[in-house]
């Protein structure tokens, strides 16, 4: 549940946060335990925590960079 005073968003917010064209991979990361729902009185939506969003780890490029491949002395 929610914080009084907390600012939380919405899936829909966190999918276009994260690049996402849908909110599939959203529910998909919340299904997976990555993202915790919030609650709001008075609201059936599921809601996020933007500070969890925005803490979720960068994805690795396609190629990933070579220079993650040299071996280190």
């Amino acid at each position: 549940m929610g914080n009084k005073g907390e600012k939380l968003i919405s899936v829909e917010e966190a999918a276009h946060i994260l690049g996402f064209k849908q909110r599939k991979k959203v529910d998909l990361l919340i299904a997976k335990g990555y993202l915790e729902i919030k609650s709001k009185p008075g609201s059936k939506l599921k809601w996020l925590d933007p500070k969890e969003v925005f803490e979720l780890p960068a994805p690795l490029p396609v190629p990933p960079p070579p220079e993650l491949f040299e071996k280190k002395n």
